[in-house]
């Protein structure tokens, strides 16, 4: 199993994101949908089995809907779909308010495991920057999209956001067995890295 990171800087600002590309033997399946079908050839032309949304902020899901258009399914929390038709949730109005229309999510729920090929998928509710926000464990491998990243935690002052669920789900996260991190902005991490700095942010959230 390879892992590729392809980054895309809006042209409304300094904003990046990540959008992974796990590729395994016969296929690969995409870790939110922030760049378009063209990047993700660029890296390989397998056979896309599916798209596993962290959240559904405007920079991860803005290419959602040509995915949808191959039938490639996705699948998100349960409450991905609210944020996708709300610019507010999906904070595209803080740049230019957009909804996003797909046919079908396929709803995860918390501490689902879902086989895609050879890859084992596990889904763990981590809200807290976003109400649908989610983990996924591959292997030894976590794709955290914006509740973790290197040396910080995503943002907690969004319409749908919660600082009580941002301790719970870095709680839990800090209990987590994995060897990387593969947060949804900035660089690749470690879970020895993840020791400090999880750390570092439950004690300032627990100070307010």
């Amino acid at each position: 199993m390879n892992v590729h990171l392809l980054k895309v800087k809006w042209k409304e600002g300094e904003l990046q994101q990540n959008t992974y590309v796990v590729e395994q033997k016969d296929g690969c399946i995409l870790i939110d949908a922030g760049v378009p079908l063209e990047e993700i050839r660029k890296i390989t032309d397998k056979p896309i089995s599916a798209v596993m949304l962290t959240h559904a902020h405007f920079d991860h899901i803005e290419y959602i809907e040509e995915y949808d258009r191959l039938n490639i399914p996705i699948y998100a929390s349960i409450y991905a779909e609210r944020s996708m038709l709300d610019p507010s949730l999906n904070v595209s109005n803080m740049i230019r308010p957009k909804v996003y229309h797909v046919s079908r999510i396929y709803e995860l729920k918390d501490n689902e495991t879902i086989k895609l090929g050879e890859i084992e998928v596990k889904c763990l509710y981590t809200p807290g920057h976003s109400r649908d926000s989610v983990c996924y464990l591959i292997g030894d491998k976590l794709f955290s999209g914006d509740t973790l990243f290197s040396v910080a935690i995503g943002r907690t002052d969004f319409p749908d956001s919660n600082e009580k669920d941002m301790i719970d789900s870095l709680s839990r996260l800090d209990k987590l067995e994995y060897s990387e991190l593969y947060p949804g902005h900035g660089r690749v991490s470690n879970k020895e890295e993840q020791n400090q700095n999880i750390k570092q942010w439950l004690n300032i959230l627990k100070q307010f």
